[in-house]
């Protein structure tokens, strides 16, 4: 094995050993020591029962951060607890690892390296603007996919060339479904770049105006602006949606409308054929050599006379 080859491990846990001493200690739910540990040190409640509201513990403001995160190839809802004080940051990941604090990791650590002076703050802002572009990453997704439910909704309402064989109600119903997935993901990625909103106000109140400078509105503008386009995928999700429901609703009219129109044409030879059904002793007209072409012939116009009238009125359209 080559000298110049260094172990991921050793390199992950020298960058650890190198960050926590900056002052981020990293932990996860899954480390019920270490997170039990830091709890009673600092007399923190960092449990996801916490709740979701922000407030001030001791020394430190806690935050909650609720993320929509495609990681994996998977969308998965997960949760990061900051604990931000004068001299010390608490993350808390709830189970899954985040790659995007990976990344802010390796930022952080090459700062390090080139001598930077990392504080709190600082550290804080970079996982912030780790997670708002993992989120922007996740959005885009959402709304490549949405192009393609957008595709699966022509589909199902028979496109533009109505002469085709059409969707049935279980195809409506299916796109129906997907449609109300992605609007719950949706909505959950809106109340994530919220609460992320939220946390970059609390940074701003720590560090106060000046300490990160231009670059912490830059954030909360693109914070916001990620937000706007969430709200704008959401609002796309409801026209199809709505576009969907017209679409059950017209097929579900021609159903009845095709129904009646049987019904309408088939009443009058059912009611000549329950009169004739009937056991009377003397009718005239079956003595006629011709009397029973006579009632059939007057049977298929009463069919054809209502017939007329529907398709007069351009109900067969």
């Amino acid at each position: 094995m080559s000298e110049d080859r260094i172990n991921p491990h050793a390199a992950g846990g020298l960058m650890a050993a190198r960050l926590a001493k900056a002052g981020w200690q990293r932990l996860n739910t899954q480390q019920a020591e270490p997170l039990a540990a830091a709890q009673r040190m600092h007399g923190l409640d960092l449990s996801s029962a916490r709740g979701r509201a922000a407030m001030e513990e001791g020394d430190f403001i806690v935050i909650p951060v609720e993320l929509v995160i495609c990681q994996d190839g998977e969308f998965r809802e997960t949760v990061v607890i900051f604990a931000l004080g004068k001299d010390r940051l608490i993350s808390v990941e709830q189970g899954l690892q985040l790659q995007a604090l990976d990344r802010a990791s390796e930022q952080l650590f090459a700062s390090l390296a080139d001598g930077g002076v990392l504080d709190p703050c600082t550290m804080m802002f970079c996982m912030l603007e780790a997670l708002n572009d993992a989120a922007h990453a996740s959005l885009r997704d959402i709304a490549a996919r949405l192009d393609e439910r957008s595709d699966a909704v022509a589909a199902a309402s028979g496109g533009f060339d109505t002469a085709k064989r059409q969707a049935g109600v279980a195809d409506i119903a299916g796109t129906a479904m997907a449609l109300g997935e992605a609007e719950e993901l949706v909505a959950k990625a809106v109340e994530g770049q919220l609460m992320l909103a939220r946390a970059g106000r609390w940074l701003r109140r720590a560090a106060g105006d000046g300490r990160l400078g231009p670059r912490l509105p830059v954030l909360l503008s693109d914070i916001h602006s990620l937000r706007r386009y969430a709200r704008f995928q959401h609002d796309k999700i409801r026209n199809l949606q709505q576009s969907l429901m017209t679409t059950l609703d017209i097929k579900q009219n021609q159903v009845i409308k095709v129904f009646t129109v049987v019904t309408a044409v088939f009443t009058p030879p059912t009611l000549v054929a329950a009169f004739y059904g009937q056991n009377f002793a003397y009718m005239p007209e079956l003595g006629l050599p011709w009397g029973e072409w006579m009632v059939m012939g007057l049977t298929g116009l009463f069919a054809l006379m209502p017939l007329a009238y529907i398709k007069r009125k351009g109900w067969m359209r």
